[in-house]
């Protein structure tokens, strides 16, 4: 007996011993890294490889003591809980910002918008159509495009509706050629008058009279001297229109040298400018007429007088249709390209009273009869269905030219016309009044 007691106590401490070895090992197997997948790859299987799957009580026991399962749960399961709060702040501090930036711009927008709204208000004031000024911003006015030119609404309203058109009217002369210093009208080759239509409703302001517009007509009288009486007649054409002042300066204002067989070298001179009014085309009964005020020169000399031009004057002004012939020495080679809408005006006839449109067309022919001198005639009284309630065509012409006159004294007096010509006034002298 004694020895079986002596025996099993031997086996059961040797089995308490093997197992507290086997513990010791699966320990320090759990504490050190797992091999990695590529690991697991690399490791061929019947190597002796002594790894053995963990069973689940040996899973437990790789929790360290110290450490609650129920807490490392716990600390996981907070994460996604507690980050929310944090960007929950984010948003309403970006909301906040964009609630302020909002703010600023509708505060931007009211004070653009009542700006804007000052500025349609000078604009009305000024007689300036909304639109006008945007596009002056969109395209910056340089000092070659600013106009004394100035649009007013009321000036309109009292025009009189006789007025079919009115503007700035330039007088100009082109010596023979080679002749540089014209002595008389004999040693003149041809006259020209240059049409610089406004706006009905335009105001002359101070400044040049330059403008950019393509509305402008140059006109030509062959026989030089402008219809003195009804019983003179004079057929003119026009030779350039809807065109800027500056190209008409350029075809003007431009001396040119040619050769010839028989003379060699010819110098066509640039032609010279001797006056400049305002003008009227004004419709009368069955008549039209074309009257103008001088404002250069301020003294008129035998230039003008030479050439049939007094301080104030009127032509009746009739248009040619080119259905018909003209007479032998005024026929052209071509004749105007009307429109349709246009050609119909003339109703078969070969004469009638001149409207803008008609002159609106190259090689467009006219015919000017003498009226009045030194004052308008009948051309400053016309009405049409007005019944009192608009200016005559006289008080028009009257304020139009003062107006200008006003201008042309605050710059440079009679030399102002070739500024508004857009010429370089140093190179010209003064505006002719006597001849050399």
């Amino acid at each position: 007996m004694p020895t079986r007691t002596s025996t099993r106590q031997a086996a059961v401490k040797a089995n308490k011993a093997f197992n507290q070895s086997a513990g010791i090992k699966r320990r320090g197997s759990s504490s050190s890294q797992l091999p990695s997948k590529k690991g697991k790859k690399d490791v061929k299987p019947n190597e002796g490889n002594g790894y053995q799957k963990p069973t689940v009580t040996e899973e437990a026991q790789e929790i360290k003591p110290s450490e609650d399962p129920t807490k490392v749960q716990t600390t996981v399961n907070m994460q996604p809980t507690e980050a929310p709060p944090e960007k929950s702040v984010e948003p309403a501090q970006e909301g906040g910002v964009k609630e302020d930036k909002e703010k600023e711009e509708k505060e931007k927008e009211e004070k653009e918008k009542e700006k804007e709204e000052k500025k349609e208000l000078e604009k009305l004031a000024d007689g300036i159509p909304a639109g006008k000024e945007e596009e002056k911003e969109e395209k910056p006015a340089t000092k070659e495009a600013q106009t004394a030119i100035k649009i007013s609404p009321e000036r309109e309203d009292v025009l009189p509706s006789s007025i079919l058109e009115k503007g700035i009217v330039y007088f100009f002369f082109r010596p023979r050629v080679n002749v540089e210093d014209p002595h008389s009208i004999s040693d003149v080759a041809r006259s020209f008058f240059v049409l610089q239509p406004t706006p009905k409703g335009a105001k002359i302001e101070d400044g040049p009279i330059r403008d950019d517009t393509a509305n402008c007509r140059l006109l030509i009288l062959p026989k030089k001297r402008y219809p003195a009486s009804g019983r003179e007649r004079d057929m003119g054409f026009v030779e350039k229109a809807k065109v800027t002042l500056k190209t008409i300066r350029e075809s003007l204002m431009t001396p040119t040298t040619y050769e010839t067989k028989t003379y060699g070298e010819r110098t066509r001179p640039e032609a010279r400018p001797y006056a400049e009014g305002v003008y009227a085309l004004i419709k009368e009964g069955r008549n039209s007429h074309l009257a103008y005020i001088l404002t250069i020169p301020r003294q008129l000399g035998d230039v003008q007088s030479d050439f049939g031009i007094h301080g104030r004057g009127s032509f009746i002004i009739q248009s040619k249709n080119p259905e018909y012939p003209g007479p032998p020495i005024a026929q052209l080679p071509k004749g105007p390209e009307y429109p349709e809408q246009v050609q119909e005006k003339f109703k078969g006839y070969r004469w009638i009273p001149t409207e803008p449109e008609f002159l609106d067309y190259p090689n467009a022919q006219f015919l000017m009869i003498g009226e009045a001198h030194g004052h308008l005639g009948k051309a400053g009284e016309a009405h049409i269905d007005d019944q009192g309630t608009k200016e005559d065509p006289a008080q028009e012409l009257d304020q139009l030219e003062e107006e200008n006159e006003e201008r042309v004294d605050s710059l440079s007096g009679d030399h102002s016309i070739f500024e508004d010509l857009g010429a370089e006034a140093k190179k010209h002298e003064s505006v002719t009044s006597e001849w050399e």
